[in-house]
């Protein structure tokens, strides 16, 4: 489910970066994760983007091809 996977990109995201973002804050849409958050968080989260996405490819069957 959406939600399972969220939890999942979530954590991935937590260990890539040490950032929390809350399951509130964070919307798939498209194949696409949507941040709602600053733009430190964003930041950080862009540097680390092609090795988050590599975890999510690996343990995720839903396929997510950016992060915005």
């Amino acid at each position: 489910s959406a939600e399972l996977y969220k939890k999942q990109i979530l954590e991935i995201i937590q260990k890539q970066t040490g950032l929390i973002i809350l399951p509130e804050d964070m919307e798939i849409k498209n194949y696409i994760v949507y941040l709602k958050s600053s733009p430190a968080v964003k930041n950080k989260v862009f540097i680390y983007k092609n090795k988050i996405l590599d975890g999510i490819k690996i343990s995720i069957p839903t396929k997510i091809v950016d992060i915005k």
